[in-house]
Order: C-alpha cells, then sequence, then structure tokens
C-alpha cells in the first residue's frame, strides 16, 4: 500500500492527469507522418476507440457512406500533390544542372564536347519537364479538384454535425431520431458537387471569396440554426467535436509550422539560407577572378579564372534554382497561410470554451467559415503557379 500524505497524493494525482506535451517532429522526420484523417474516424481504430469509450456517440458520428466517398478524393490528391512536387523540383535540377556543366566545359580539357552535349541534354530534359508541367493545366486541374473534393467532403461531415446539434444528440439516446439522422445524412452527400464537374471550377474557384454563404455545402446553412437546449448528449457531443474538428485541424497546420524539413516554412527557410549562401559564394569566386585577371595579371583563358567564373556561374544558377522551387513550389507562401490559419484556428477553440452551447454553435461556424477561406486560398496559390 502507497503511503504519503493527502496532499501529497493530490499532487500525484494532478501529475499524473496533466496533458504530456506532444514530441515534435524531427527535422528530418515526415511532419504529417502518421496522419490518418482520424478527424472523420477514417480508421478502424478510431472507430473502435471512440466506440470503446462513447458507444452511443459512435452510431451518430460513424458515417460509412462518407468515408468511401472521401476515399475517391483523398488518395488520388496526394498522389497528384507528391508528383507535382517531384517534378518541379526536377525540372529545376535538371536545368540548373546542365547550365551549370556548360560554365564548367572549359575545365575539361579534351571532354568539353561531351560535357556539352550532356550539358545540353539535361538543360533540355530540364526545361521540357518545366513545359509540360506548365502548360498541363488539365493535369493541375484534376490535383487541385481532387483536394477541393477531399476537403469538401470533411466539411460536409462537421457542417452536419454543427447545423444539427439537436437531432444529432438526441440521436446518442433515441433511436427514432437516430433514423432521422440518417436519413437526413444520406440526402445530404446530394449537396457535394459532382467529381467529374469539379476541375472545370477551378479556374472560378480560384477567385475570392465573394460571400462566406459559399462555405456551407447545403445553402440552407447558411442562415444559423438556432441552439439546442443544453443535455448530458449535446455536452458530449460538443467535446467529441471540439476534438475532432478544431484539435484536428490545429495538429494538422501545427505539423505543417514544424521544425521538420517536411514542413513548408523550415523548406522554405532553409532553401533562403541555401540561397544567400551560395550568392555569397558567388561574390567570392567573382573578386577572386577579377583579382587573378586584374591583380595578378592571369590571362582570362586561364585554367585557374576560368575555374572561378565556373564556379560564379554555378552558385547564382543553383541560387536562382532554389529561389524557383521555393517560389514555385508555395513555400514561403504556404508558410505564410499556414500560420494565419492557426491564429484563427486558435482564437476559435478558445470562443468555442469561453461560452455555453450558443457560443460553441457560432464557434463551429467560425471553423468551418475558416476553413472554407483557407481551402480557396490554396485554390487560389496553386492555381496561378501551374
Amino acid at each position: 500500500m502507497v503511503r504519503g500524505s493527502p496532499r501529497r497524493k493530490r499532487r500525484a494525482a494532478r501529475r499524473r492527469a496533466e496533458p504530456k506535451p506532444k514530441a515534435q517532429p524531427g527535422l528530418f522526420s515526415d511532419a504529417l507522418a502518421g496522419w490518418t484523417n482520424d478527424d472523420v474516424l477514417k480508421t478502424d481504430a478510431a472507430r473502435a476507440a471512440l466506440g470503446a469509450k462513447h458507444p452511443a456517440a459512435l452510431r451518430v458520428l460513424d458515417w460509412p457512406q462518407l468515408r468511401a466517398l472521401f476515399d475517391a478524393y483523398d488518395p488520388p490528391a496526394t498522389r497528384h500533390g507528391r508528383r507535382d512536387r517531384r517534378l518541379g523540383v526536377l525540372s529545376v535540377g535538371l536545368a540548373a544542372l546542365g547550365l551549370m556543366l556548360t560554365m564548367a566545359s572549359p575545365l575539361a580539357v579534351g571532354g568539353e564536347r561531351n560535357i556539352e552535349r550532356v550539358a545540353a541534354v539535361l538543360a533540355v530534359a530540364g526545361l521540357a519537364i518545366i513545359g509540360a508541367h506548365k502548360f498541363g493545366a488539365g493535369s493541375k486541374a484534376r490535383s487541385i479538384a481532387h483536394r477541393f473534393g477531399a476537403e469538401r467532403v470533411r466539411a460536409l461531415y462537421f457542417q452536419a454535425a454543427a447545423n444539427n446539434l439537436d437531432l444529432a444528440s438526441r440521436a446518442m439516446a433515441d433511436d427514432e431520431a437516430l433514423g432521422q439522422w440518417t436519413a437526413a445524412r444520406a440526402r445530404l452527400l446530394g449537396e457535394l458537387p459532382a467529381p467529374e464537374d469539379l476541375p472545370g471550377q477551378i479556374a472560378a474557384l480560384a477567385g475570392p471569396v465573394e460571400d462566406d454563404a459559399e462555405t456551407w455545402v447545403s445553402p440552407a446553412w447558411a442562415t444559423p440554426p438556432p441552439p439546442p437546449e443544453r443535455s448530458a448528449q449535446l455536452d458530449l457531443l460538443l467535446s467529441l467535436l471540439r476534438g475532432q474538428r478544431l484539435d484536428g485541424q490545429i495538429d494538422y497546420v501545427e505539423r505543417k509550422l514544424s521544425d521538420s524539413l517536411g514542413a513548408p516554412g523550415q523548406r522554405a527557410s532553409t532553401g533562403r539560407g541555401l540561397s544567400r549562401l551560395l550568392l555569397g559564394a558567388s561574390v567570392v569566386t567573382g573578386l577572386m577572378a577579377a583579382v587573378l585577371v586584374l591583380g595578378m595579371g592571369r590571362p582570362p583563358w586561364g585554367a585557374d579564372v576560368k575555374l572561378a567564373l565556373a564556379v560564379t556561374v554555378g552558385a547564382v544558377v543553383a541560387a536562382l534554382a532554389l529561389s524557383v522551387i521555393n517560389n514555385n513550389q508555395l513555400l514561403a507562401g504556404d508558410a505564410a497561410r499556414y500560420g494565419a490559419y492557426l491564429d484563427a484556428l486558435s482564437k476559435a477553440r478558445d470562443r468555442f470554451d469561453r461560452g455555453g452551447p450558443a457560443e460553441k454553435l457560432a464557434a463551429l461556424r467560425d471553423v468551418e467559415i475558416i476553413c472554407y477561406r483557407d481551402l480557396r486560398a490554396f485554390v487560389a496559390a496553386h492555381w496561378r503557379s501551374r
């Protein structure tokens, strides 16, 4: 039997109850490793965990038809996004390597022609990939459409609950209400845009949000519903929605803003640092070439002068390539957008935590507006970069 004063026991209990800080991704780890879309109860493990703790809530929050629809959008969106990033980096890398080899070819005495041929092939290949990527608007539209569609499916999951809090909370304990809730959700799936129509809408969706009414999958939800009467079921539902929607999105964006090189902010910062370093190296080697020619009387065609000039030009080309990757891959812009997104979500969560049912409902609606505006900003930025 453990002995100790009541005060010591209370302190020990408080320490055990305190949430432990989440481990942040390391520099070389994937910032989104383990991200499973369990905010919409995507995995068996998430549903089993909720069912073990709150079985009544599981029958209300599990939505198999929506999960199946989510599967039609999310994996293709992830694959297309990964492919676009790799193509962008590959094209810039090939073109930059070709240009650097061209500058260094005079140093390869006797093999200049061979190096120049290799450099030309690399440069042409890089430019060809850039051209195909640049003018492949149809492919880009499909890629963005998959991501937009996936996020609208996610939004429907939470918008349906937030705008039907009374029915959803009653459905936890009332079979008749559960039947009404299930039927209402089935009808709502028809409110989503048809997948085949989305690519043609991307150019328009890249424009500004004219009215926050665009947020709502069902136009009827533009008018806020009355807050429901407080009950134990409502309190539980609100608590779970807070965790799934608010905490889930904040966790996602904090991963995106982590120190991992897989996060856009860290990659943008690293790219800027390397660009400055390369530009500094180009200045130093350029000065060295000038000193060799002007100060020491070396001939401009000498090997040492050619080497200094080759390093100078190569460093400038590499710096420009990093700048293209940083800008065309939207790393810096994405980092700024995620920072604003996190700030807005944190304010919505504070509002949720401070108020009663009416304020919590308003906070949940705020989150949907915030998420939709961020989604449209994503569409606009990635469509402009095509």
